[in-house]
């Protein structure tokens, strides 16, 4: 959305905010916590839809309340573990910024950004891996409204999955002005062997 068509107190606050991550550095870490995040989260699901398929499980509020609570568990974990880690760097970059500077950032507009950036860090880390987990099991909804077939679920969860990695290594060639077809390939090719590799053990 561009930022001319957004109400003034809006466009403002979209303003501080690309401030302080332009100030804090943040755009890449963002960007990165979030691939990286919907990567496991996407793949995680695959791994659990997969394992079901194989050991012949059929019921759908079984697969979705699992992976419910994976992504759950997954956007918990990410949120804490982020929010440490990233509390503690940019509490060290603000200390050696004292001292070089000789002064007290505490309420400055350095101290705020690192704090929102710290705080946004981890709600990307939070929501990367749960919003592509829902995604990737969404077609089970439809199997517990009797829409579609268990089956038929199994495999547009699968191609949905299959897509976001593609998708998802797209966007990763877009970023480092590469061969975006071949970052995709490599992201699918991941999915692929861990579908195989679940399917091996299953069957074993």
């Amino acid at each position: 959305m561009r930022r001319r068509y957004l109400p003034e107190s809006i466009r403002d606050i979209w303003e501080e905010i690309e401030e302080y991550i332009e100030m804090t550095n943040a755009g890449e870490i963002l960007r990165r916590y979030f691939v990286m995040n919907a990567f496991d989260g996407a793949l995680t699901v695959l791994g659990f839809v997969m394992g079901a398929h194989v050991s012949g499980l059929k019921d759908a509020n079984i697969v979705l309340t699992a992976s419910v609570s994976m992504s759950f568990a997954m956007g918990v974990s990410g949120f804490v573990g982020a929010f440490i880690t990233e509390k503690a760097e940019r509490e060290k970059k603000k200390h050696e910024l004292e001292e070089a500077m000789l002064t007290n950032l505490d309420g400055t507009t350095v101290d705020r950004a690192a704090k929102f950036v710290t705080f946004l860090a981890a709600l990307v880390d939070a929501l990367a891996p749960a919003i592509a987990a829902l995604v990737c099991i969404s077609p089970f909804v439809l199997v517990i409204y009797n829409l579609i077939i268990f089956d038929f679920a199994f495999t547009l969860s699968t191609a949905i999955t299959l897509g976001l990695l593609f998708l998802m290594g797209i966007y990763l060639g877009r970023v480092a002005k590469s061969n975006e077809l071949i970052y995709g390939i490599y992201m699918l090719v991941a999915g692929l062997i861990t579908s195989i590799i679940i399917s091996l053990v299953g069957r074993w």
